[in-house]
């Protein structure tokens, strides 16, 4: 672990903070990267309570678990995206309901609104409903993600990726604000994509350094005003 890190405090922290928005009920696992090892919480752990010892620590390049906290069953997802994108420090598996929706329709996801241009233009659709329990599924939905901040997984759920835990945590509220806006919209009418001009004027500075530090500090107080947070201050 790197100096001055507590990398298993940082993915408790993110664990909960994503159960009280919402975005995590008993299922769901944030992750993040520290050198050749990820860290994420234990299968069986609440996500509304995990605790650091509780936080499972699994090698990246071989995928051995070195930690007695065992981790969820899909963690090959996360495998997936740390071997093919070195610049990912973070990964979270998670089903939200509108985000969902649009995974079990087969529908990608377009970019309406500005928490969709966000994600800098289209959210496929990975068109398998297993869950990714092996590095022979992980590997296919690191190939369909590409160069994405964002995937969906047919009939079953998404995975987003950060360069840290706070982009992640962002992509991951991100994507189920912009579902939901699509979702809406759409009983209005045709929902109207933003241009390739468009998305790239309105990410720069949704994706901006200090609007993630912001919605980030959002999410975190929010979590901190549950106390949800209160045996980890």
């Amino acid at each position: 672990m790197s100096a001055g890190r507590d990398v298993r405090l940082e993915v408790a922290t993110a664990t909960r903070v994503l159960a009280v928005v919402g975005l995590f009920d008993m299922h769901g696992h944030i992750s993040v990267r520290d050198g050749d090892v990820l860290y994420i919480c234990d299968r069986g752990a609440s996500r509304l309570t995990v605790r650091p010892d509780l936080i499972a620590a699994v090698r990246i390049s071989d995928g051995e678990r070195l930690s007695d906290a065992v981790p969820p069953s899909e963690t090959s997802m996360h495998l997936a995206a740390y071997r093919a994108r070195p610049e990912v420090q973070s990964a979270a598996h998670f089903h939200p309901l509108y985000a969902t929706a649009f995974a079990v329709a087969g529908k990608p996801l377009e970019p309406a609104s500005n928490a969709g241009a966000f994600f800098g233009g289209t959210i496929p659709v990975h068109d398998n409903p297993e869950l990714i329990r092996t590095d022979e599924l992980g590997a296919p939905v690191a190939r369909d993600m590409g160069s994405a901040t964002a995937l969906l997984l047919r009939g079953h759920g998404a995975l987003v990726v950060g360069r840290d835990l706070q982009e992640c945590v962002t992509a991951a509220l991100y994507l189920e604000e912009s579902a939901q806006r699509n979702y809406l919209a759409a009983s209005l009418g045709s929902v109207q994509a933003y241009t390739a001009d468009e998305i790239r004027r309105v990410r720069e500075m949704l994706a901006s350094r200090f609007v993630i530090e912001k919605t980030w500090t959002y999410a975190l107080e929010k979590a901190r005003a549950a106390g949800a947070l209160d045996d980890l201050d």
